[in-house]
């Protein structure tokens, strides 16, 4: 990515403040955040970093939170630069694939409601012969290794087909259907992150609470919450608002060097596996979503039972304890450990993050693709950069980089979706593992 940000760049913040933000009432004054910020420092912490990478700025929306609330909300930059048009708390962002977390607290629900066993095999709640490309039809699927993401389904781009956005499937089954893709792998063998598969668990969603989609989601999830600015629907029809708004931003690709600027306009199409990543709201929105996992009595579900079994983990690294995924949550191994989703789509990139021990969070939003700077740097900025992960990225690196044949073989076998992790987590080390990182690939 273009922006490298350092380990140590996180700490190295400027005094000069700039953007449009709102801290909480002095009550936070001595809390602080696991990297030692209080709270009452956040806001100005935030605003430094952010001037200090302004060059690389279109725009970016950050809200902190923690189970008491808002702790700090700030809007950077600008929705529309050539009309001066600012970013602000009406500005509707798309989630990409932090939509997924919509997709897996649904199942939970479901589960809590006794429709769905996250143990069985999800054939039991699907039409018979739905599956048509497995290759190991004797291997047992379950939702957990849907959510897991190691149900062996091997996709590619053209199997998570995009459109114009009137030109989408009438249903999520026929979206489901035209997009299936092959098992590749053996159930459990590997993690192989997959669109496909988390758009099965929504129409599983479907079968087992009998109503569509985009329907379940705004009466279990939106309504609920509150999120009256956000959107699933692949063509925004249960949003009118959102419809009418989401066209007033524009995308860019902002660099250092303004002679790789590039302006990507609307930028707009619709993803068929709409589930996977649909979801666009404003910032305030994914604020509550984020909230309400971290709240003292969470409002997404029944019994706070539920959400302790959805933060239990589902999957490792390798053959170590580091927990890699809880029931669809993507862990991040910082000072702390935290649960989230990121997301990108053609023209934006979103981040949710965060800590289920202390209830502080975050939420990212900006107008560039692949951006992570601040998707990626300002959670860096409150949690801390992993020492632990830190090092099993350079010894993976060396290793597959100067170690012996079988020793690559080895490595690659026992974590095979790791160099996927390191991508991620070079973007907070510093430029000599990123070009070695680019040698791997």
């Amino acid at each position: 990515m273009k922006r490298i940000i350092s380990a140590l760049s996180a700490f190295i913040l400027a005094a000069t403040s700039f953007g449009t933000g709102v801290t909480a009432s002095a009550e936070n004054a001595e809390k602080a955040t696991p990297s030692g910020i209080a709270y009452s420092d956040i806001g100005s912490r935030i605003d430094s970093y952010i001037k200090e990478r302004e060059a690389g700025l279109a725009s970016c929306a950050v809200s902190v939170f923690d189970a008491d609330g808002v702790v700090y909300d700030g809007y950077y930059g600008y929705a529309d630069i050539e009309n001066d048009i600012a970013a602000n708390s009406d500005t509707v962002y798309e989630w990409g694939s932090t939509s997924k977390m919509l997709v897996w607290t649904s199942v939970m629900q479901q589960w809590e409601r006794g429709n769905i066993d996250l143990e069985a095999d999800i054939r039991d709640y699907l039409p018979d012969g739905f599956l048509t490309k497995l290759q190991y039809p004797d291997e047992k699927i379950t939702m957990i290794n849907l959510m897991s993401h190691n149900a062996g389904f091997q996709e590619s781009f053209y199997e998570n087909q995009e459109a114009a956005p009137d030109d989408v499937y009438d249903t999520l089954e026929d979206a489901v259907k035209a997009c299936e893709c092959w098992q590749a792998f053996h159930v459990g063998e590997y993690t192989v992150y997959s669109n496909w598969s988390t758009a099965l668990a929504a129409y599983i969603v479907e079968q087992t609470n009998g109503e569509d989609y985009v329907s379940y989601v705004h009466e279990n999830i939106f309504e609920p919450l509150g999120m009256e600015h956000s959107s699933i629907d692949p063509q925004q029809k249960d949003n009118e608002w959102v419809a009418e708004k989401r066209p007033e931003l524009k995308c860019y690709g902002r660099y250092e060097d303004e002679k790789f600027n590039e302006d990507y306009g609307e930028c707009r199409y619709a993803v068929q596996l709409f589930p996977a990543g649909s979801c666009m709201s404003t910032l305030g929105d994914l604020s509550k979503f984020g909230q309400a996992f971290v709240a003292e009595d969470c409002p997404l579900f029944e019994n706070d039972s539920t959400r302790d079994e959805m933060f239990k983990a589902t999957s490792y690294y390798g053959d170590t304890d580091v927990e890699k995924n809880c029931h669809g949550l993507w862990t991040e191994q910082r000072k702390v450990q935290t649960l989230g989703h990121g997301g990108n789509t053609g023209g934006c990139t979103a981040a949710l993050e965060f800590d289920p021990i202390s209830g502080l969070g975050i939420a990212v939003l900006t107008n560039e693709p692949g951006e992570t700077a601040f998707c990626s740097g300002i959670p860096v900025l409150l949690y801390i950069e992993s020492l632990h992960q830190r090092d099993y990225v350079e010894y993976y690196l060396d290793k597959l980089l100067f170690g012996s044949k079988e020793e690559k073989y080895a490595l690659y076998d026992s974590d095979r979706d790791y160099p996927l992790s390191i991508k991620n987590r070079l973007d907070s080390l510093d430029a000599v593992s990123r070009k070695a990182y680019r040698k791997v690939i």
